[in-house]
């Protein structure tokens, strides 16, 4: 995938809900918001109602990003923080997450998320 393509899929909503792959999560029913550097990301899970995540960009060029994340569930607990890379040339991009800062308890469900997530990602391009 090319850096701007990969860049717009992680910044445009419309992209994002392409892609984005909770656990748990209904397909379909995933709607994002975005309003300058602030951005939600809205579920459904077969056993809830509508979940959340909450995220604010601190950095965000088309090579790198990084932003706050909470879930909605977790309100109580501070954000974790989410650094995105891409690296490659014309002919294929490498997205690279690291995601800090989580409970033990929550580890596992996120990677989950970003591993599931970014084979649907690839599958875009």
């Amino acid at each position: 995938m090319l850096i701007a393509k990969g860049f717009h899929a992680l910044t445009v909503p419309e992209y994002i809900e392409t892609w984005f792959s909770a656990p748990g999560a209904l397909i379909g029913r995933t709607v994002v918001c975005r309003r300058g550097d602030f951005f939600s990301i809205s579920y459904s899970c077969a056993e809830s109602e509508q979940l959340r995540i909450l995220c604010s960009y601190k950095v965000c060029r088309r090579s790198k990003m990084l932003f706050t994340w909470r879930r909605d569930i977790a309100l109580d607990r501070c954000s974790s923080l989410v650094k995105i890379r891409l690296e490659g040339d014309f002919g294929r991009t490498a997205v690279h997450v690291t995601h800090l800062g989580l409970e033990p308890s929550d580890r596992q469900w996120h990677q989950d998320l970003w591993e599931s997530s970014l084979r649907k990602m690839r599958k875009l391009f």
